[in-house]
């Protein structure tokens, strides 16, 4: 499996080939931003006015630093910016730096805590930026998650809370669903330190629908160079993107997920073999539905070079139909200053009982959320 060099090499690749027009996009986010994100050549065309929507839809995202990074990358197009929209990209930029300093140094304390004989992955925003994957410049991580095997999760648990690591955790009920139900720990944090770090066991939570094979995960982790951490396999971790866009979140303003999807797949696949071992993967993970998703979005919406057809079973007619609606109108950034329509209100509310849906059965998913309802109308009458 060949890693493809960089993004930029990527787009030029790309670049030529016809786009499906921007109807088929979701707006405002199709206007200019997704196509800025597909082709920074799109930039040389924008006037000052469709900077301001773009400058305000990309920092509702959290993409104003990858965006910068793109049209840096591309002299001829950053050129022909606006000087005072360079300085916003480039603030989004210098954002990125700093949170990327964050991750470094809190990723520095937790190496001195946790023992060194035991085995430590990195995920998410951490791994990326640990591995140097084009796709984590100018990403700003919200915290650091760390996976250990479910048998070394006390230990790394202790490990922490001896080194000054406290849980924030609410109620004996959280504290419980966290550990008998989640794939995590509730999170910690070092006083004084402003990132979270998540303690994982599992990319999947024990109750969900779609669960991962743990095995095959442990079983495929690569050494990061020079670091006393690892990282998933590739394929793991387009497939832990995967479910984390397309399971375990509610759906609303996830662009910045789906841009990191488009990442790894521009830098883990490169032949037709490598896309069918993905689908492979991906079937072994129970996630071949949550793939088929996530490689229509990312095609459609960021022109991810996805080969067609793939041996992927689509969605029934129906299902895609209702997906999409929701999608469409929850996925993208909103004007942070226009109010949402009905109907985006309506999707929200449809990604986040999704959201629950897929995560626990019925019973369980009803228990939690009787729980949660009574401890809202007691606090209430307090």
């Amino acid at each position: 499996m060949r890693p493809i060099a960089t993004h930029s090499a990527q787009h030029k690749a790309t670049r030529n080939k016809p786009m499906r027009g921007n109807a088929a996009l979701p707006m405002p986010a199709g206007r200019h931003l997704l196509p800025l994100l597909r082709d920074p050549a799109h930039a040389r065309g924008m006037r000052l006015a469709d900077w301001d929507q773009t400058l305000r839809l990309a920092r509702h995202a959290r993409l104003l630093g990858p965006l910068g990074h793109r049209l840096q990358a591309d002299p001829p197009s950053w050129d022909q910016i606006p000087a005072r929209v360079q300085g916003h990209l480039q603030a989004g930029i210098n954002d990125a730096a700093y949170h990327a300093q964050l991750v470094r140094m809190e990723l520095r304390d937790l190496e001195q805590a946790l023992p060194s004989d035991l085995s430590v992955t990195l995920l998410k925003g951490a791994a990326y930026l640990l591995q140097d994957l084009p796709l984590a410049r100018g990403r700003t991580p919200n915290d650091v998650d760390l996976l250990v095997r479910r048998a070394d999760l006390e230990t790394a648990e202790q490990a922490l809370k001896r080194a000054g690591w406290r849980m924030a955790v609410q109620s004996a009920y959280d504290e419980h669903y966290y550990r008998e139900w989640s794939h995590e720990l509730p999170p910690l944090r070092y006083p004084g330190h402003p990132l979270e770090v998540d303690l994982h066991h599992s990319i999947t939570p024990v109750t969900s629908r779609t669960r991962a094979d743990d095995a095959l995960l442990f079983a495929d982790l690569r050494p990061i160079p020079n670091s006393r951490y690892q990282a998933l396999g590739p394929l793991d971790q387009i497939i832990h993107a995967v479910i984390h866009l397309f399971q375990d979140s509610e759906l609303n303003n996830e662009l910045r997920g789906l841009l990191d999807l488009d990442g790894l797949l521009r830098q883990f696949l490169d032949s037709e073999q490598d896309w069918r071992i993905l689908i492979d993967r991906a079937r072994a993970h129970h996630a071949s539905r949550l793939l088929w998703y996530a490689l229509h979005y990312c095609r459609t919406w960021l022109g991810t070079p996805v080969p067609e057809p793939l041996e992927l079973p689509a969605p029934p007619a129906l299902t895609r139909v209702a997906f999409d609606w929701v999608f469409r109108r929850s996925g993208p950034p909103k004007l942070p200053d226009k109010r949402s329509t009905l109907a985006q209100r309506l999707a929200r509310q449809a990604g986040q009982a999704r959201y629950h849906y897929r995560r626990m059965p019925a019973g369980l998913l009803a228990r939690h959320l009787l729980h949660k309802g009574w401890i809202k109308v007691t606090a209430k009458n307090r």
